[in-house]
This record gives structure tokens, C-alpha cells and sequence, in this order.
């Protein structure tokens, strides 16, 4: 079924007048083109050619073949007739309503399956994002405690320590030691063993702060970073834990744990792996003189402070 699209436009192309046809044509309502100007719809001939071709006696400017674009940048080739009457262009074309309307219905089809193409891609993508970020959390955890491993420590030691050098800010470490560990593995057995160190290592990130680096430097021993901490707040911090620890009951064991802490503040300049030997000198001072204890040293002075059940 053929339908008969209508319409004329100035000079400057502005929408003058057009009928129902013309505007299913260029896929508009028409509401927001009449008085709106359409030249870009005209692609072959343009519209400048239009407006300048020579015109027979009758004022035709064109007849036969004209590709016409609309609103959403498809093209459409029909026959039809252009002509200059009084400074405007009319334009009557005639075209296929079916042949149309199929093709609307193409293109919407393909914009949904492109849609739908694009949903899946963007779904796929966020669950490759995931489990990639559930693969570097993996890689950077113990898999007994449940807190970093040796690696994750290394990195946020070399992170924390180029911001405080950047901010000036103070950086504290503790180093915490089950006391007596051997003996629990040798009475109880390694699942008793086990189960103190996760019970530990959950103390240890309960106790600790959101802005802390807990991680487990090997075998019973864990470290704490403490970004803009002070050597007083890190040492009440690891006090607190220490109590909490000497409180626990874990079973099978008949009687409670213990730990002892070693804590130091970054001195100025002073290289990551230096302020947890500090923390360490620390820790054994701490176990010399009995365990269960919390030693504390300030900067390079080495100078030792403790507490004690």
C-alpha cells in the first residue's frame, strides 16, 4: 500500500506545513519539526542542491530517486517530485506503508537485541570484575585466620610508609606471639592448634580499627599496622587485645591462652622492614621478661616500656 508523503519547507529549510505520511517518513510526530528546520533529512539530493538547481517553467527542481533520512538516522530511497512555488520548496514523494513499517520493526528488533546483547556483556563483565576481586583477596588472605598474609602485609607496609612520609603522620606496628604454642600443638594436637590461631586472628580483627592492617607474618606470629596511630593509643590498643586473649576459653584447652606484644613508632625516614625488627626486639623483650605483656619502644632510641597481667 502506497501512501503520499506531503510537505513544504522555506527557504532555510524550516517545516512550513506536512501531512501524516511525510512525517511517519522522517519517524517524528511532527510536534517537535513543524517550525523546526529539517534540511538534514534531505541527503541525495540535498537540500542545498534543491534550493539551488535550475527549475523547468513549471518550477520542478527535481523528479525521480530521493533518499531521506529521519530523526533516528536511517535513510529511505522513494520516488518523488520537488518544486519552487513563492520562495518555498514542496516536496510529494510516495512510498511503501508496509515496506516502512517493516523496517521499523527491523530496526527496533536489532536496537533490542543490542540492548539485550549490551545487558549481558555489562553482566558478564561485573562478574568477571568480582571474582577477579575475589581471586587478589584470596591471594592476599590467610586462609586459616581469616586475616592478611605475609604479602598483603609487604604491601601495606610500602603503601603506609610512602603516606606517611607524604603526610608527616605517624605510623605504629605491633607484633603479637601465642605464648607457649608448641605446647598447645604437642598436648592437643594441631586441629587445638588451629582453632587458638583462628580464635586469635578473629580477636585481633574485632579489636582493631577499619583504617588497620592485621596479618599473619608466620606460624603463631601476627603483625598490626596502625596508619596515624600514636605509640600511646597503639600500645592501649594492644593491651586491650591482650586481656581480651587472656580471657578467652578455648576448647579443648583446659586453660586460657596468653600472648605477648611488641609495639614501635616509625621513627622519621625510617625504612618498613626497620620499624617491625623494632616491633620485633620489642616482642622478645617482652617474652624475656615472662610473656603475657605488652613492651612498647619509641623510635630509633630503642628505649623499652612495658605492661604486664
Amino acid at each position: 500500500m502506497l501512501a503520499i508523503a506531503a510537505a513544504a519547507l522555506d527557504e532555510d529549510g524550516t517545516l512550513l506545513e506536512a501531512n501524516a505520511g511525510f512525517l511517519r517518513l522522517i519517524a517524528t510526530d511532527g510536534l517537535r519539526h513543524i517550525g523546526a528546520r529539517i534540511p538534514q533529512f534531505f541527503i541525495q539530493p540535498d537540500f542545498a542542491t534543491l534550493k539551488r538547481v535550475q527549475a523547468d517553467p513549471a518550477g520542478q527542481a527535481h523528479r525521480g530517486l530521493m533518499t531521506i533520512g529521519d530523526r533516528l538516522g536511517r535513510l529511505r530511497s522513494l520516488h518523488g517530485r520537488v518544486w519552487r512555488v513563492d520562495h518555498r520548496l514542496h516536496v510529494l514523494a510516495e512510498h511503501d506503508i508496509a515496506e516502512l513499517e517493516q523496517l521499523y520493526d527491523t530496526v527496533l528488533a536489532l536496537n533490542h537485541d543490542y540492548a539485550n546483547a549490551q545487558l549481558e556483556l555489562a553482566q558478564i563483565n561485573l562478574k568477571l570484575q568480582q571474582r577477579e576481586a575475589q581471586i587478589v583477596a584470596a591471594s592476599l588472605t590467610d586462609p586459616l585466620t581469616g586475616v592478611g598474609n605475609r604479602r598483603r602485609l609487604e604491601q601495606a607496609l610500602a603503601m603506609e610508609v610512602s603516606r606517611a612520609d607524604r603526610s608527616g603522620g605517624s605510623l605504629c606496628a605491633f607484633m603479637a606471639d601465642l605464648d607457649h604454642f608448641k605446647r598447645v600443638n604437642d598436648t592437643h594436637g594441631h586441629e587445638a592448634g588451629d582453632k587458638v590461631l583462628a580464635s586469635f586472628g578473629d580477636v585481633l580483627r574485632r579489636r582493631t580499627r577499619a583504617t588497620d592492617i592485621v596479618a599473619r607474618f608466620g606460624g603463631e606470629e601476627f603483625v598490626v599496622l596502625m596508619p596515624t596511630t600514636s605509640l600511646e593509643v597503639a600500645t592501649a590498643i594492644a593491651e586491650r587485645i591482650r586481656e581480651v586473649v587472656a580471657a578467652l576459653r578455648i576448647e579443648p584447652l583446659p586453660e586460657p591462652i596468653t600472648a605477648s606484644f611488641g609495639v614501635a613508632e616509625r621513627a622519621a625516614g625510617e625504612p618498613g622492614d626497620g620499624l617491625l625488627r623494632r616491633a620485633d626486639v620489642a616482642l622478645y623483650e617482652a617474652k624475656r621478661l615472662g610473656r603475657n605483656r605488652v613492651i612498647a619502644v619509641n623510635g630509633e632510641a630503642a628505649s623499652l616500656s612495658g605492661t604486664s597481667a
